[in-house]
């Protein structure tokens, strides 16, 4: 992934590639507009945007934390139905966000083959170039039920060791496996009441799927027999996985992030074992 200070450069560049759109400013937001959510409207984490197109071209849906660093997040291709209508499900925010977070929702639209291409694999622009179509930008607060899982959460990663109740020790090797293309994030709760999620270490990924990972389980003064909840997710774009980073803690996962079934294992620590056995 291109940092933002070399994305800027490549941004101007295609900015100039897109002089051929001779439109004013006031024209050029019209070539798009969003129909749904309405402005300072409340949106879950996981919220359809509908929109609607004024010119020919692909849309593309782009959302911008309002406290950032003013990185607009590239979202899912629309799908385009009857009238120039579309809609996709746009991700605001990550688990770190919190009700009443403020983001801006854009459109733009691509018409040549050359927008296109310079955009189908990247996740982010530092920018908008101001020559390319464009809605009015609408924004929105996360609502207060952006914690809430919508329907089933898709299984997408197995754990195949440790398995569930074992004793496991303080530093442990993960082993788990999802379909090939997804990147597994391993995260780790004390089975208690604080609800935190520990960001474990980067996974190792293997032929087949399989993967690896180092996983630790408390601390030094982490008592014998204490719990641990354990999951994998697969988060489903770079914005999402922007919010998992190793020794991150979570007070909420991701809404409706695939994930694999929770295990549950218990710390054994051998040197506490000695000592009982020495009384």
């Amino acid at each position: 992934m291109w940092r933002t200070t070399a994305l800027t450069i490549a941004v101007m560049t295609w900015g100039i590639m897109t002089t051929s759109h001779q439109a004013s400013a006031a024209t050029k937001r019209r070539g798009a507009m969003i129909v749904s959510p309405k402005r300072n409207e409340a949106v879950e984490r996981s919220h359809e945007v509908v929109g609607k197109l004024y010119v020919p071209g692909q849309p593309v849906i782009l959302v911008k934390p309002e406290q950032g660093d003013g990185t607009w997040w590239i979202q899912p291709r629309p799908t385009l139905s009857d009238r120039g209508y579309f809609k996709t499900e746009v991700r605001f925010g990550s688990s770190t966000s919190r009700p009443g977070d403020r983001f801006s929702l854009v459109v733009i639209v691509l018409q040549s083959s050359s927008d296109i291409e310079y955009l189908q694999d990247r996740d982010y622009l530092a920018e908008i170039p101001e020559t390319i179509w464009q809605s009015e930008a609408v924004p929105v607060v996360l609502g207060d039920n952006a914690k809430q899982d919508r329907g089933p959460v898709a299984i997408s990663a197995t754990i195949l060791k440790p398995s569930h109740d074992e004793k496991v020790k303080r530093v442990t090797d993960l082993i788990g496996r999802v379909p090939e293309g997804l990147h597994p994030i391993v995260l780790v709760s004390v089975d208690d009441h604080s609800g935190l999620w520990w960001v474990q270490d980067p996974i190792v990924m293997g032929k087949g799927g399989y993967f690896k990972s180092i996983v630790r389980f408390g601390n030094d003064a982490t008592p014998q027999g204490t719990k641990f909840r354990v999951l994998v997710v697969t988060p489903r774009s770079s914005q999402e996985a922007s919010g998992l980073k190793t020794g991150m803690s979570l007070a909420d996962l991701p809404n409706g992030i695939p994930r694999s079934k929770e295990i549950v294992v218990q710390l054994e620590r051998p040197e506490a074992n000695r000592v009982e056995g020495a009384e």
